[in-house]
């Protein structure tokens, strides 16, 4: 089945998050004013996959759409490539229930964007969101981005009311770009929730004093992966 609606991204969205989790030594891009990010950074830094490959769109209403498809880092979005190898991106994300590309899965939330599913659990899945954001400037302040996401070399908008635009970095001194990964628990609805004791006892609401017991013996940083995998291991067991 072919894609029903189509466009380009729009616009780059990299949230600030206080649940960052930060790898040692990253890579780090410099983006010089007026230039594209899109242009500068290799595109084996951009995308996860050395190139697109094919993948399966689920939706709610039942509907599959199979292409070839790939994540970007830069904005955090999982793009296809169409016939004519146009770069595109679904539109029908309200309906998105999860996009398979070899063996990785990826959900979408409204709010916070595609994650890779990275764990699943009894009652939740771990997400994995990593994106190119940017840390600053050359001259060690911050700055907004006034950019979006569109190429100028390969993506085309196929919307009817809006432009094709493409605007370059605007600030004063050179961009500093690297990765940065946020996590997320992605319940049975696929509702994302931020990590925290909260979220995770709302998932678990019969056992929230063994949960506060287990996390005053057993510290857990939110923002780690390796710690948020033990915990709902740990949850799961609860239950059983």
């Amino acid at each position: 089945m072919k894609m029903i609606i189509i466009r380009t991204i729009c616009f780059l969205m990299f949230p600030v998050c206080p649940f960052f989790s930060n790898a040692q030594s990253p890579k780090v891009f410099k983006v010089r004013a007026g230039e594209y990010p899109d242009r500068v950074i290799p595109y084996a830094d951009r995308y996860q996959f050395a190139q697109f490959i094919t993948g399966k769109a689920q939706f709610v209403d039942g509907r599959t759409s199979q292409a070839r498809f790939n994540y970007n880092y830069i904005g955090g979005h999982v793009l296809f490539v169409d016939a004519k190898l146009d770069t595109l991106e679904i539109i029908d994300k309200a309906i998105l229930k999860n996009i398979t590309v070899g063996e990785k899965s990826y959900r979408f939330d409204k709010r916070f964007g595609y994650s890779e599913v990275i764990g699943t659990f009894e009652r939740a899945s771990l997400g994995k969101r990593e994106v190119l954001a940017s840390i600053g400037t050359e001259k060690g302040g911050p700055y907004g981005i006034s950019y979006t996401a569109s190429s100028v070399t390969t993506y085309r908008s196929y919307s009817s009311d809006q432009a094709a635009t493409t605007k370059k970095l605007n600030t004063n001194a050179e961009g500093i770009f690297t990765y940065r990964t946020t996590y997320f628990l992605i319940d049975n609805n696929n509702r994302f929730y931020i990590p925290a004791p909260g979220s995770i006892k709302k998932l678990y609401p019969a056992y929230k004093s063994r949960i506060d017991q287990y996390l005053r013996k057993n510290p857990v940083d939110f923002g780690k992966e390796e710690d948020l995998k033990r915990l709902l291991v740990h949850c799961d067991q609860l239950s059983k």
